[in-house]
């Protein structure tokens, strides 16, 4: 009875497992180092990485804005209450958001979500990130401004390894 139960325990722990993998893989395009050209200002640039971790069952994304001293690190995961994919954002300067993640063809699209600076001061946003190949992806943002969602942003990644 006690090694069918521990049976039973880790073939669901493997099924859980490979559902979290499965759900973490439309982050596998991405895994890698990037620089992103933000559209707006060509003198300032992105630079990201994307690294599996605990047995592919969470995804990091640090990154740092050059030349700046800004930049900020996401866990992505299975939210298995909410049914998705999950990402906490801790950015340097204090601030932290926290929402969803789904996978449309060929983009992943994060879902309306707060940021909430280190001050307590909050700015709704949502992006798209478009995959366009092996060695490119476009991320576009938008904030949200008196009950409307305008463009914010748009940088071009290319890939650097």
């Amino acid at each position: 009875m006690i090694r069918a139960l521990a049976l039973s325990l880790a073939l669901a722990a493997c099924a859980t497992s490979a559902r979290a993998q499965d759900a973490m893989s439309p982050f596998a395009p991405l895994i890698g180092c990037w620089r992103g050209a933000f559209e707006s200002n060509a003198e300032i640039h992105d630079e990201r990485c994307f690294e599996l971790m605990l047995g592919g069952r969470y995804v990091r994304d640090t990154h740092f804005v050059r030349p700046t001293t800004y930049g900020g690190e996401t866990i992505y995961f299975v939210d298995a209450q909410a049914g998705a994919v999950a990402f906490t954002y801790y950015a340097s300067d204090g601030g932290v958001s926290r929402g969803l993640m789904r996978a449309e063809q060929g983009a992943l699209v994060f879902d309306a979500h707060t940021y909430v600076g280190a001050d307590g001061a909050t700015q709704r946003m949502r992006s798209r990130w478009a995959i366009e190949g092996p060695d490119r992806f476009v991320v576009t943002t938008e904030v949200e401004r008196e009950g409307a969602w305008q463009p914010w942003g748009r940088i071009t990644y290319s890939r650097t390894r």
